[in-house]
């Protein structure tokens, strides 16, 4: 969507003049978001309302309220979460930073457990041969004591050595035993790691060329060998017996009882729909990505402002273009409304629900054919009689995509904006908005956020989570009302140094609602463009533009950046933007649960991509993070309540919740890892803490009408 910025920005000394840039404004690079002061233009389709600017509400944030913060559901127990924290510091990976990048896994031993079965048995018919022998030697025996009462001395010497070669021979089949037993428990084991491994799917399933592409499967195969092997040894497992009693095996994962930090039971989860969906999204599809290539793909790689990807476009982001051309398209009904000034936003020019339609059965019909060519029965599923002849495959997957995709891409269609609203929130004006006290924004036990910008990965996933409750209960028609705002605080200290830092939260509505967290924030955020002026940007960026505008920001200052999953989005999306970098000195930026691995942000900038390596968001960008000296990857292994569930326990719902994030973060902080101790470094650099250092919080509200 095309929408012209009409604002209110702070002059460079600070102060507010009343400048309002109308439509006409020129926004070429390097060119400052507003010009001179001019008369307000009338309110056209497309253009974006400023009401009021924000003004500083700390105080109204984070003033000491009537009692603590209360505890975030499932999250109220301090003993669990401090076992959470110590899992998640002991079993985080990091791959990139000042360590250089990690391997992915490959090469390993492959254990045969048939063949230690067939041991375990061998030892035990040797040890029932030795106890055969042993049997046979009573007699023997008995009759070399009888053959002793006569006093000969041979006969006495006989029955005592005797008894010795009886004693040996019992300790020898003791022996055979226990290393029976022993390679029992081994063959446990490993059959352990081989249920963890497969989990709901089948070695034949795992065979396939789609089951083993990709070094995410790799990778998560050693990972989960590695927790297996982990939690085995923390719950004592010494026998088979032990063995029996303390694991138990559920169709998605592992519970081995007293086998997690401090007693607690260890949740072993194998490979999920995360891991096949990674590895699935970074088949390569050819080309260059940047649209210089013969083949077919979107230009997703550097051609669009985004890293380029090793071996060209990936299916993750040519289905991320398609699927965002066809949801844009397709809030054009009629297929006459084009407002990007390159014809390119919302899909083709012009492109309506008809075009979007017969585009889908042109795609689908060679996988229609191939279906028929290799499974020749089916053929029958694509014959109508009613005009006379058999159907061609392109004209039966057109009538299919029409029935079946017009109901689903209604409910879902991207669609213009007639009107924007950002608001400035006030003191004033913030109950009205439904602005939360901090006495009533529910946290994780033992986490805290006391409101100031945070200089470590932990106080960063805090005041994520914090601010994703800034703004809650009910509306008038007894639903949550939803948070659709964008923080922004200053950090001034007592020589006047300040830094600025955005915090921007998660997706709240999965459809085109009026909001900004929403399906069209996911969609503008993945394919915007890094030489995109400010006032294209997507919603939640311009308005933490306007929201660092009034806080006072000047060019040159330092700002760091962070967010969780779209939020995520729009921080790295904010950091590769070459007006937004141009203006402002980007020192840093946190990401949890995002797919941000396709964003080029130069080495100038601390980069750091939490993952749960559960949580199926980060991996639909279709491409691996990059690992280099700025930018770094840390993976969780957090418990999460369903993830041994039906519901979500295949999916990975469950770990993209922040609040898991916010906890995990504990032990990223907490494991003092090389990578993870120079990303705090820079944050800790450049934003003023400690005493004296005074913290102002600004606070705006965005919608939008259709």
């Amino acid at each position: 969507m095309s929408a012209r910025l009409v604002t209110r920005m702070p002059a460079q000394d600070g102060t507010r003049p009343a400048a309002v840039a109308g439509p006409g404004t020129d926004t070429g690079s390097g060119a400052a978001l507003t010009s001179a002061p001019a008369a307000a233009p009338e309110m056209a389709a497309g253009v974006t309302e400023v009401h009021g600017t924000a003004e500083d509400l700390q105080g109204v944030l984070f003033a000491g309220g009537t009692g603590p913060r209360p505890a975030a559901e499932g999250f109220e127990d301090a003993d669990a979460v401090a076992a959470a924290v110590e899992g998640a510091a002991t079993s985080m990976e990091v791959s990139g930073g000042v360590v250089g990048t990690g391997a992915d896994g490959a090469g390993g031993v492959r254990v045969d457990t048939t063949v230690v079965a067939a041991l375990a048995d061998a030892l035990s018919g040797v040890a029932v041969d030795l106890g055969f022998a042993l049997a046979g030697m009573a007699p023997l025996a008995v009759e070399l004591e009888l053959w002793s009462l006569s006093g000969q001395p041979q006969a006495a010497h006989a029955t005592a050595l005797a008894g010795l070669v009886a004693m040996d021979l019992l300790g020898v089949v003791e022996e055979v035993a226990a290393t029976g037993g022993r390679l029992l428990l081994a063959q446990l084991r490993y059959a352990t790691l081989e249920d963890a491994l497969t989990g709901a799917f089948s070695r034949a399933a795992l065979e396939t060329p789609l089951g083993a592409v990709g070094s995410s499967v790799v990778r998560e195969v050693s990972r989960t060998a590695e927790d297996v092997d982990v939690a085995l040894a923390r719950a004592g497992i010494d026998s088979p017996e032990e063995f029996g009693r303390k694991v138990e095996f559920t169709a998605f994962g592992i519970i081995v009882r007293g086998g997690g930090p401090r007693g607690t039971d260890a949740l072993i989860r194998g490979i999920g729909l995360d891991d096949i969906a990674d590895a699935a999204l970074r088949v390569p599809l050819g080309g260059t990505g940047d649209g210089t290539g013969d083949d077919d793909a979107p230009a997703s790689g550097t051609g669009a402002g985004r890293a380029p990807s090793s071996g060209g476009v990936t299916l993750g982001q040519y289905l991320r273009s398609r699927a965002v051309e066809m949801l844009s398209a397709y809030g054009h009904p009629e297929g006459t409304v084009n407002d990007a000034a390159d014809g390119t936003a919302g899909g083709a020019a012009g492109t309506g629900e008809k075009d979007v339609l017969a585009a889908a059965g042109g795609i689908l019909a060679p996988v229609v054919a191939a279906l028929m060519l290799d499974a020749p029965g089916v053929t029958r599923w694509y014959t109508a009689w009613r005009t006379g002849r058999r159907l061609r495959p392109a004209e039966v997957a057109e009538r299919a995509v029409t029935h079946n995709l017009r109901p689903w891409l209604t409910s879902q269609a991207l669609r213009p904006a007639t009107r924007e609203v950002f608001t400035g929130l006030t003191p004033a004006n913030a109950a009205a908005h439904r602005m939360t006290g901090m006495d009533r924004r529910p946290l994780p036990a033992g986490v805290e956020n006391p409101g100031t910008i945070p200089t470590t990965v932990a106080g960063t996933a805090a005041a994520l989570k914090d601010a994703k409750n800034i703004v809650s209960g009910a509306g008038p028609d007894g639903k949550p009302v939803e948070n659709s705002t964008v923080m922004v605080q200053k950090a001034v200290d007592e020589q006047g140094r300040r830094t600025f830092s955005v915090v921007l939260t998660g997706t709240e509505e999965w459809v085109d609602s009026p909001g900004v967290h929403d399906l069209k924030g996911i969609a503008e955020g993945m394919t915007a463009r890094a030489d995109a002026p400010l006032t294209e940007l997507p919603q939640a960026q311009r308005m933490a533009v306007q929201a660092l505008q009034d806080a006072g920001i000047q060019e040159g200052d330092a700002v760091v950046l962070s967010g969780h999953s779209l939020g995520g989005i729009d921080a790295a999306g904010l950091a590769a933007n070459t007006q937004f970098r141009g203006r402002y000195d980007v020192e840093a930026v946190t990401t949890y649960g995002a797919p941000v691995g396709d964003f080029a942000i130069p080495e100038s900038t601390s980069v750091m991509a939490v993952e749960h390596v559960d949580d199926v968001v980060p991996a639909l960008d279709g491409v691996a993070n990059p690992d280099s000296g700025h930018r770094s990857t840390v993976r969780l292994s957090t418990p999460y309540a369903s993830a041994l569930t039906g519901d979500s326990g295949f999916t990975g719902v469950g770990a993209h919740d922040m609040n898991l994030y916010a906890v995990g973060s504990q032990g990223i902080s907490q494991s003092h890892h090389p990578a993870v101790a120079a990303h705090e470094q820079r944050l800790a650099d450049v934003v003023p803490h400690g005493a004296g250092t005074r913290t102002e919080t600004y606070v705006y509200e965005g919608w939008e009408e259709h």
